[in-house]
């Protein structure tokens, strides 16, 4: 008995010590909880900061992929604009080259009229004088047969 009453001291003692530390551990308990809760609500907030914060990096990748797509876009019509361009380039020169040819040409058939114009001249001329001296032949055919119808 006086081993079972001095386990009922030690055991004693023992809930004293424990009794004294209650009101601490509940303390501590408490703050646990405080701070289970407080790193609950700050996790909760950093998961809707998490899912906002991946709905903004889906637009963000959203957006750079239509940029993308624009920018090839983009590139795409400055490149059919550069071939339009050179295809223009190529016709102003051709359509240079043709204009020159078109000049030179109009420069020599103007020499050719100005030449047959200065041929018709003198033709016109031959003509003139040709007629002028037919006209004197009649005349004198004329006036030969005159002479001769006299003299017959």
């Amino acid at each position: 008995m006086i081993a079972q009453l001095t386990a009922t001291q030690q055991r004693v003692v023992e809930l004293t010590i424990v009794a004294e530390e209650a009101p601490n551990l509940l303390s501590r308990v408490d703050e646990a909880r405080w701070d289970a809760n407080k790193a609950e609500k700050a996790f909760e907030a950093l998961s809707a900061r998490s899912q906002k914060d991946e709905e903004e990096a889906a637009r963000v990748r959203k957006e750079r992929d239509e940029l993308l797509q624009r920018d090839v876009e983009t590139r795409q019509r400055i490149l059919d604009l550069l071939g339009e361009v050179e295809k223009e380039r190529d016709l102003r020169l051709g359509a240079k080259e043709k204009l020159m040819a078109l000049e030179k040409r109009v420069s020599l058939d103007a020499v050719a009229v100005a030449r047959l114009h200065k041929e018709q001249d003198e033709l016109l001329q031959t003509t003139e004088r040709l007629r002028s001296e037919c006209s004197v032949a009649h005349k004198e055919c004329d006036q030969a047969f005159r002479q001769c119808d006299q003299d017959c």
